[in-house]
């Protein structure tokens, strides 16, 4: 015979289920089963608040980390943008520059492959 201690929650749980709140030991076979019973209870609600902020704490970094991608890619998009626009200038100039060395050409009788050439070294 002594004195049983319990935690608030196995009270409050025991309670709540229609459990009367054992205060002797030894327990009776229907307390022991009974309060067995809600602390499987409580250990599941325990596991479940766990798994639950686990998977608050997964998807959090999952948003952060789809969110820093998106950056990213916000970044490279616009870096492309800046390339594709000054390769179509280069571009442009390039052709100007060779329609100017055929100009010239026709005035030196140069072929085709030497105007290449004066067009790289420029």
């Amino acid at each position: 015979t002594g004195v049983l201690q319990l935690t608030e929650e196995e009270k409050r749980t025991l309670l709540s289920e229609g459990y009367p709140v054992p205060t002797r030991l030894p327990l009776t076979k229907a307390e022991e089963k009974s309060l067995k019973k809600i602390r499987r209870k409580i250990k599941n609600k325990i596991s479940a608040q766990e798994s639950r902020r686990k998977k608050k704490e997964y998807m959090d970094t999952l948003e952060r980390r789809a969110q820093v991608l998106a950056d990213e890619n916000s970044d490279y998009r616009q870096r492309l943008l800046k390339l594709e626009t000054d390769n179509a200038a280069l571009q442009l100039q390039l052709t100007r520059l060779k329609h100017l060395c055929n100009k010239r050409s026709n005035n030196m009788d140069l072929n085709s492959h030497q105007i290449d050439e004066m067009v790289y070294f420029i």
